[in-house]
């Protein structure tokens, strides 16, 4: 009987032998879902203020006809404060109290008004005597505080319109627009708050206009408003009966 093979006995200088460990296949990584980008909201464009702003009424180049009435305010002088609004360029010289705040209080003929801004003419005085800040208040029965409508810096044109003679020349103006053979400038605002009364006041120590319009609306409805005559005539509604001629 052949004696047996007997194992092989490994070399036990040789490195073990090891079956090759293949590379792992790793599963692709799912790629990023980005996050939606925020569609950007736009500034709202602000629309062109629209002249007829609030209760139902009539533009007019200024509620300050000539009828109206004034009374000074902060000055020490004793001008006639009517050359303010008589839709002429007669001059109106304010001369300041040691407040330095000059102007006038008038009160509108039409009994309740709304205005969107203000026209200041300049004078045949000097130009450092032109108004270079305003503040327009109003007042009405139901708070019987002035309020605050507008204020603001002025930058007068350097031309001077002429006096001519003690009546001035007469201005001519419409609700959207000053007259323009006359040096003004004109400053637009945001209001929808009706008055009965305004002040004008230009802070300085002498301050000189020929002429202020504040253009805005006769208010004809929702306030019980109607004209003291036909001439006066606002939408066909006429106070105490009187019958309208427009």
């Amino acid at each position: 009987t052949p004696a047996p093979t007997p194992a092989p006995v490994p070399d036990p200088t040789s490195p073990p032998t090891s079956n090759p460990t293949s590379n792992p296949t790793l599963a692709p990584s799912p790629a990023p879902t980005p996050a939606p980008s925020p569609t950007p909201t736009e500034a709202p464009v602000p629309s062109p203020m629209p002249f007829n702003t609030g209760p139902t009424g009539t533009a007019v180049a200024t509620v300050l006809d000539p009828d109206s009435t004034s009374t000074r305010v902060g000055i020490t002088n004793t001008p006639d404060t009517t050359r303010a609004y008589d839709a002429t360029t007669s001059k109106l010289l304010l001369k300041a109290n040691p407040a330095g705040q000059p102007g006038f209080d008038v009160t509108p003929v039409w009994p309740q008004t709304i205005v969107h801004g203000i026209r200041v003419y300049t004078s045949s005085d000097s130009i450092s005597r032109d108004p270079t800040y305003f503040i327009l208040s109003g007042w009405n029965d139901a708070n019987g505080e002035w309020q605050v409508i507008a204020e603001g810096a002025l930058s007068l044109p350097s031309g001077r319109n002429s006096h001519r003679n003690p009546l001035g020349h007469i201005t001519s103006s419409t609700p959207t627009q000053g007259d323009p053979n006359f040096y003004h400038e004109e400053v637009l605002f945001e209001n929808t708050q009706l008055y009965s009364k305004y002040r004008v006041i230009f802070p300085g120590t002498e301050r000189c206009v020929s002429q202020v319009e504040l253009p805005g609306l006769k208010i004809c409805s929702g306030a019980g408003v109607n004209c003291a005559e036909s001439a006066h005539c606002c939408s066909g509604m006429c106070l105490g009966g009187a019958t309208c001629s427009a």
